[in-house]
């Protein structure tokens, strides 16, 4: 690709909007990873922009999912202006940028080299399956529930470790660039796992705000266990009967989190960009898990929500773990133990479900 400086300051403009915490981490890659993660993350983006917004058939959803899945297709060309219309919609100033300004991204994601290409429809072919099951899933109008503790697996598996297969392989191309004599690279299993528990942070944090658009991810399978109906999860008093299973999921999320060790040892100590933008998510994610343990998640007020400090304080505490595996791994350590204690008094025993 050429002029990357150009290519870079054009998704970074947009992404800076759509999403801070993922910008921080986003900007300090070095290319072509930096242009790569934020193209990836923006066609995501109008994905889940488009499935989210009220009003729109599930039709239109499902056809403008396999047009973004084609990208470069015969059918794209229609996109930007698709999209366009939709833009009113959009429930935030980011989101409607992304979608206004799509024939920009998509002349960006023209210029990318077949190869980037390649990786980058894997990614969205796996998000667009994890997009098809909200649609087909929650009917719009009608409140319902995923059905089993499988489908919401298999969701973050979509929606979170395919990301996380596509993190790790651009990561691979940086590092063997970088030091062509390396062999060991970050696992794709690893990154998947990790991807996967950050999606089930953000299902746990969002579940006021997603049963109002009506889903409800909690599998019917454990709400029947309590003689819940999604329809009465829209009640905080009802958190006393969930917190049981929110805190067993919560434990599904650390077990794939744990991880992260692995994954950060595997990345050469000169490679400190890469290793910031693993460690920040990672530290992120389960400072938002550990607040989610003290919320209401039935709650829209309660919301668990980082504050700017704490997202900086984590930045600023960044450079001792760059060079040491043994100081990431205390800190997350640290954080592990503080949840695992928060969810269960201490009585854990490995994998949650």
């Amino acid at each position: 690709m050429e002029n990357r400086r150009f290519i870079s300051g054009e998704i970074k403009s947009i992404l800076k909007k759509v999403s801070r915490t993922l910008y921080l981490s986003v900007n300090i890659l070095p290319e072509p990873v930096r242009t790569s993660m934020g193209m990836g993350y923006l066609l995501c983006r109008a994905m889940d922009t488009v499935v989210d917004t009220p009003g729109v058939g599930a039709g239109e959803k499902l056809e403008i999912l396999g047009l973004i899945r084609g990208l470069g297709g015969p059918g794209s060309s229609v996109l930007p202006e698709k999209l366009k219309k939709l833009a009113p919609l959009a429930a935030s100033h980011g989101e409607k940028e992304l979608l206004l300004k799509f024939a920009t991204v998509l002349a960006i994601y023209e210029a990318f080299p077949g190869e980037d290409k390649a990786v980058l429809s894997e990614l969205l072919s796996g998000v667009a399956d994890g997009m098809e099951m909200d649609v087909r899933s929650f009917p719009e109008g009608k409140l319902t529930a995923f059905r089993t503790p499988d489908e919401l697996e298999r969701y973050c598996a979509l929606m979170g470790g395919v990301p996380g297969v596509f993190w790790a392989r651009l990561y691979r191309e940086a590092i063997r660039r970088s030091r062509p004599g390396v062999r060991n690279f970050p696992s794709e299993r690893d990154a998947e796992m990790i991807g996967s528990a950050l999606q089930m942070t953000n299902v746990l944090k969002d579940i006021a705000a997603d049963l109002r658009i009506g889903r409800c991810y909690m599998p019917q399978v454990d709400l029947d266990m309590k003689n819940l109906r999604p329809a009465d999860l829209l009640s905080h008093e009802a958190m006393f009967k969930l917190r049981e299973f929110t805190c067993r999921w919560t434990a599904w999320a650390v077990d794939r989190l744990d991880q992260c060790e692995a994954f950060v040892s595997a990345i050469p100590k000169t490679e400190l960009a890469l290793r910031a933008a693993v460690i920040w998510p990672v530290y992120w994610a389960m400072d938002t898990l550990e607040e989610a343990a003290h919320s209401n998640l039935l709650d829209s007020a309660d919301r668990p929500r980082l504050k700017r400090s704490r997202i900086y304080s984590t930045i600023a505490s960044t450079p001792p773990l760059l060079l040491s595996n043994t100081a990431f791994a205390r800190g997350y350590r640290f954080r592990r133990e503080t949840l695992i204690i928060s969810i269960t008094g201490g009585n854990y025993e490995g994998r949650a479900l």
